[in-house]
């Protein structure tokens, strides 16, 4: 005999169903207390609907108002570097759900009966007319019902990652990034076969005969998190690869002689066939990006949420690596974060080694 799965209780459902049973004794309430004091059930209900459906309305002017301030407040604190558009802000404080919507209809299609057929004038006016015991009871009614449908989740905000107080899965690649990687190939960790960053570069320029404007390593964070297996693909042939800087090897986690290992790019400005002098540059993308952008792609369960989320995840990355990174004494200098919308306007791929080439530009005009 086979035996039967225990499957738990759907945590939602019962969470319904709560709900549900809450507001009918609410609703309850008033429509026992009118049909005891002046009888006839049928009227108890039509009166207790008109008050529910007027102050419904009331609630739901007070939320268009409260929503209207925090749509101003966004676009006056919004981050160009976030992708957020005056469009995604209007569309998060307005949107509503399917129940929201349902009970914005159905209270307005009451409000709009009772002013229209069953009383003269404003319904307002008539509310107050039945007394606390009904009105009471109706104003909680329909404030209940208008969060329990999530009517008042623009309170929450744009996903605000600071309160997840670093549970985000932004925070959480800016330190896998660093301690797994980062740590172990920017600074000179103190043993014989440990070179920094800098060595390594020195040792190239030495080596090959060649000149570096910026002894760092330029970690690229595009805003889409795609990132070209070659840098060349991103740059219309501005770019290619020189030769590795020296490997690091580590043993990690029961990988023995695990190896590190950074790429040297040359860089010709405004493409080879320009004629220009290469420069050099030690760059590559940020790798956890492109595991984020992948998991996007597939029908994951997490999927959908990460879709919607992602400038923000990638703008928390970024702050979060570069915050890292400057309270580590041993890594602090070594790394510079470049985070750009890969795509322009019109849809068009930017050029990236235009992107470094900026920024070493604006680190050496500095110094």
């Amino acid at each position: 005999m086979e035996s039967e799965s225990y499957s738990p209780p759907d945590p939602k459902l019962e969470t319904y169903v709560t709900h549900s049973l809450i507001l009918v004794v609410i609703f309850a309430i008033p429509v026992a207390y009118k049909a005891t004091k002046d009888g006839g059930m049928m009227m108890s209900v039509i009166a207790t609907c008109l008050t529910t459906s007027v102050f419904l309305v009331i609630f739901l002017l007070c939320d268009v108002m409260l929503h209207l301030c925090q749509t101003v407040i966004s676009l006056t604190n919004m981050d160009p570097r976030s992708g957020q558009s005056f469009s995604s802000i209007i569309s998060h404080y307005f949107a509503l759900n399917t129940a929201s919507a349902v009970v914005v209809i159905i209270g307005v299609f009451l409000f709009l009966i009772a002013s229209t057929m069953i009383v003269r004038g404003c319904p307002l006016s008539h509310v107050w007319d039945f007394g606390p015991y009904i009105c009471v009871p109706s104003m909680i009614f329909s404030f209940y019902l208008l969060r329990i449908t999530h009517l008042a989740e623009w309170e929450r905000g744009p996903l605000d990652l600071d309160v997840m107080k670093g549970l985000d899965h932004g925070t959480g690649m800016a330190y896998s990034f660093y301690y797994g990687y980062l740590q172990l190939i920017l600074p000179n960790r103190g043993t014989t076969d440990s070179k920094s960053i800098i060595e390594k570069i020195e040792n190239f320029e030495d080596k090959h005969e060649v000149t570096f404007p910026v002894h760092k390593l330029f970690i690229l964070i595009p805003s889409s998190g795609y990132i070209s297996p070659h840098l060349k693909e991103m740059s219309d042939q501005w770019m290619e690869s020189a030769r590795e800087l020296e490997e690091e090897k580590r043993d990690r986690a029961g990988l023995i002689g695990r190896t590190y290992r950074n790429n040297a790019y040359k860089i010709y400005p405004n493409g080879r066939d320009s004629g220009a002098s290469p420069i050099y540059v030690v760059a590559e993308g940020a790798t956890p990006l492109l595991t984020f952008y992948e998991v996007q792609k597939h029908s994951h369960p997490e999927s959908i949420v990460y879709k919607r989320y992602k400038n923000e995840i990638t703008m928390m990355f970024y702050k979060k690596l570069g915050e890292i990174l400057e309270s580590e004494p041993a890594t602090r200098n070594l790394c510079e974060l470049i985070y750009y919308n890969d795509y322009d306007s019109k849809g068009t791929r930017v050029n990236v080694a235009k992107v470094i080439l900026q920024r070493i530009s604006e680190i050496t005009s500095s110094t």
